[in-house]
């Protein structure tokens, strides 16, 4: 999977893998992600278009493919794995899938690698998120990444991973998908690009089965040891039922210092870690500007929902 393949190619020859790329990757046409030569992401507010698809796979470019489109549906979702041992732990997710009759692609990448999951159709970003958030419950997978982020999206364009077969700025090299036992998925580029023009879906009852399990199991997540819950207010009583931290992690990777926990906002483009939790005083708060407080406000973000339809859905998981 050599990136000078990509270089050679007339555009003539080019143009059938980019229309399949766009068909299957790109989720916004109204804007683009693209990757500047430190491994950063910035969005431009221009029309995506052929001409940037060709560019991504001469390796002149490198696109980000965001995950929600601007109904906020997603046609797949990724795992995204940042080291070997994570890796490893995707390889042998994607055996169990198998399994199950639950088809599933890895793709490398520059530290580890990604799991990619195709939807027959598009769903509701929620719909997505259970499902992975389901899966990796099921199978007790730590140390991932779920992509999409967000059920909706709301101020920007929302999560984004690197579109597939472009030349990652940092290392110069073109990463491609894998078959379980380690051989690519096709000799070249365009055989891979051909291969996922039309991948194997996850069938509708995986996706339902998924999604039950997700919430069958999240009370048992979300409730650890409550605080004293005062009277009064529902929502006094859903903030004393579980501390941000406990609540926050499930949906955002954290990462621990002494008294807080930071990673990646949900809810903007982040790729620097600018969401934090502090859990002394027991609030979360993004300083990219997103905003921030209660797990009731947390709610509001996530689920993009007026005050006393958070109030509702959170007396549900964690009152009942």
């Amino acid at each position: 999977m050599a990136a000078h393949e990509r270089l050679l190619l007339p555009d003539a020859e080019l143009s059938r893998p980019a229309l399949v790329l766009a068909q299957r990757f790109a989720q916004r046409w109204d804007l683009y992600a693209h990757q500047l030569e430190d491994g950063r992401y910035v969005c431009v507010h221009e029309q995506l278009n052929v001409g940037h698809l060709l560019a991504h796979l001469r390796g002149e470019i490198t696109l980000g493919t965001y995950l929600l489109d601007q109904g906020s549906r997603a046609r797949f979702l990724v795992l995204d794995a940042d080291d070997e041992q994570g890796w490893q732990r995707l390889g042998h997710l994607v055996g169990v899938l198998a399994d199950e009759h639950v088809p599933a692609y890895l793709e490398r990448s520059r530290r580890g690698g990604h799991l990619w999951l195709f939807l027959a159709r598009a769903v509701a970003g929620r719909e997505a998120r259970a499902l992975g958030l389901g899966l990796l419950a099921a199978h007790q997978v730590e140390g991932v990444e779920l992509f999409p982020k967000q059920d909706q999206i709301a101020d920007g364009p929302g999560s984004l991973i690197r579109m597939p077969f472009g030349v990652h700025r940092l290392t110069g090299r073109c990463y491609g998908f894998y078959t379980l036992d380690g051989s690519p998925l096709a000799p070249t580029i365009r055989e891979q690009i051909y291969a996922l023009g039309a991948p194997e879906t996850v069938p509708e009852a995986a996706l339902e089965a998924y999604q039950s399990s997700l919430v069958s199991s999240r009370p048992a997540l979300a409730i650890a040891e409550p605080l004293d819950a005062p009277t009064g207010m529902i929502s006094e009583k859903i903030k004393a039922s579980v501390t941000v931290l406990e609540f926050v992690s499930q949906y955002v990777d954290l990462k621990p210092p002494a008294s807080a926990a930071i990673g990646l906002c949900p809810f903007h483009d982040d790729h620097n870690p600018s969401f934090g939790v502090n859990t002394e005083g027991n609030y979360w708060n993004c300083w990219a500007g997103c905003g921030g407080g209660s797990v009731v406000d947390f709610w509001m973000r996530w689920r993009g929902c007026d005050f006393t339809t958070a109030i509702r859905e959170l007396a549900e998981m964690l009152l009942c």
